[in-house]
């Protein structure tokens, strides 16, 4: 599952990697999430719902816990760049923060020479308020160059939308920008769908095991099968345990899970949708978008079996 605050997503900065086309146009429509129907050059997000176009040769690259996709340019007897990395939180804040607390936590997890060089309001095609930046650093691996990451941020709801471009090119250039600028929300809100039976029983015995703060209760949801994003059964016990930001650690209470969309698969299910709860601060609850999940039917009980395919 994915973390429940802000700060998990900033590690997607960890998996910088070192580094023509013109994207193809998307409209948010009622497309089928990325995960359900992949097409060339198009990411399709289900809830919160919105689209990014990329080059059509941009191959899927692999991606980090706190990212929901990554697509970069292949080149010869080099790591993929400029590489394009899509991130999704639930965060109540305005995005107007995005860069600063970025910059800050890059500093602190031991990036060198960390600069934002811009940061200022933008707005989308469609007018939607938005947020660009763009950072200078150096990541903390031996004979790192410097790289420039353009971020545009954009709320819809209480979640934050985070488009990355990344590049060993400096500094960003406009060609990047403009996939960056791709992206469009959709409007309106989006309507909880209804699943069946067992599957409500399922999510209604996850947000119970939530709200009973044992780990060993919350995991019996988890299929031995599980990854998301490349973590593990075991590792997502162990965030449970240890993260202060996983549910458990924040004390969250009322836990609940609206589905948007729902997609049967076989022996699995495809889920898209959101969390919310109350932690023990008092403040308003975080609201963690499900990202692309799926649920697996073991012995008769659905279990979480993440995002592979």
């Amino acid at each position: 599952m994915k973390k429940w605050l802000v700060l998990s997503v900033l590690f997607v900065v960890l998996a910088v990697v070192w580094g023509g086309c013109v994207p193809v146009q998307a409209q948010t429509g009622n497309l089928k999430p990325t995960f359900l129907a992949p097409t060339p050059g198009l990411y399709v997000h289900g809830w919160p719902p919105f689209t990014v176009s990329y080059p059509k040769d941009w191959p899927e690259q692999p991606f980090m816990p706190t990212d929901v996709f990554r697509a970069g340019a292949v080149r010869p007897n080099l790591p993929p760049s400029p590489i394009l990395a899509i991130s999704v939180f639930g965060n109540a804040a305005d995005i107007s923060a995005s860069a600063p607390f970025l910059a800050g936590f890059m500093t602190m997890m031991g990036f060198t020479e960390v600069k934002v060089l811009s940061d200022k309001p933008a707005k989308l095609q469609d007018g939607t308020p938005a947020q660009e930046a763009e950072v200078e650093f150096i990541p903390p691996v031996p004979n790192a160059p410097k790289l420039n990451l353009f971020l545009l941020a954009a709320k819809k709801d209480a979640a934050w939308i985070w488009i990355q471009m990344v590049d060993d090119k400096r500094p960003i250039g406009d060609e990047l920008k403009r996939i960056a600028y791709t992206l469009k929300v959709a409007p309106g809100k989006q309507e909880p769908v209804k699943v069946p039976p067992d599957v409500q029983a399922f999510l209604d015995k996850w947000n119970s095991d939530i709200d009973s703060h044992d780990v060993a209760r919350i995991m019996t949801n988890f299929s031995d099968q599980f990854r998301q994003s490349g973590s593990d059964k075991k590792a997502t016990e162990g965030w449970f345990r240890t993260a202060p930001d996983s549910p458990v650690q924040l004390g969250i209470t009322s836990a609940a899970t609206t589905v948007t969309i729902f997609q049967p698969r076989g022996d699995k299910a495809y889920l898209a949708g959101f969390q919310t709860g109350n932690p023990k601060s008092g403040a308003p609850g975080p609201t963690p978008p499900l990202d692309d999940n799926q649920i697996i039917k073991e012995n008769g009980q659905w279990k979480w079996c993440g995002n592979q395919k």
